[in-house]
């Protein structure tokens, strides 16, 4: 994951690179960092987490309000930390009834503990960083399989039915969709265990 910096801060960068924090300007970032009066630039980074840069801590707070990941407001070395926090994942993943313990590697599903091999493991953590979205066929064999191509076997549709099969197990709502020909997509269920 890299960061994209939008905002001109003559010390940021050098400080982002003491941390050790990639940079970049593509706009699949994992964290965008952004002047709190202009919010609306991290739009061209749809994915990514957005850090607010703010003058005061009324700024900092209305770029909260607005829908910043974080805000910070001080040196540059402060906002640095404050990016490499949002870099680092969440210990836990939560969509709707799923949770998963990134710490454990376990996951329940309205409590129910999830028996999952390895590999299913992986596919459903991939999956939930990236809930409601669709995760491309290609996508997760490079994540998954470390092939940076469709291996023209059914690998990948096995593991998505082994991990459908205990997501939805009994009548429990489906949540693991596939967009045909495109990929697959972890949709959050309300909370809810049935229908």
């Amino acid at each position: 994951m890299a960061v994209r910096v939008l905002i001109d801060r003559p010390g940021l960068r050098a400080a982002l690179r003491a941390l050790g924090l990639p940079l970049s300007e593509d706009a699949r970032a994992g964290v965008a960092i952004v002047s709190a009066l202009a919010l609306a630039d991290a739009r061209c980074c749809p994915a990514a987490r957005v850090l607010a840069v703010a003058r005061d801590a009324a700024e900092e707070y209305a770029a909260l309000l607005a829908g910043a990941d974080d805000a910070a407001c001080g040196s540059d070395a402060l906002v640095s930390l404050r990016a490499r926090r949002l870099l680092a994942p969440p210990a836990t993943l939560t969509v709707g009834s799923l949770r998963i313990d990134r710490l454990t590697r376990t996951a329940t599903r309205a409590g129910r503990a999830l028996d999952l091999l390895p590999r299913e493991y992986a596919l459903l953590e991939l999956l939930a960083r990236h809930a409601g979205r669709t995760v491309r066929h290609v996508d997760l064999c490079r994540e998954l399989l470390g092939l940076p191509f469709l291996p023209g076997t059914n690998v990948l549709a096995v593991h998505v039915s082994r991990l459908r099969g205990a997501l939805h197990h009994g009548d429990a709502r489906a949540i693991l969709l596939t967009d045909r020909g495109r990929g697959y997509r972890l949709v959050d269920d309300g909370g809810d265990a049935v229908p």
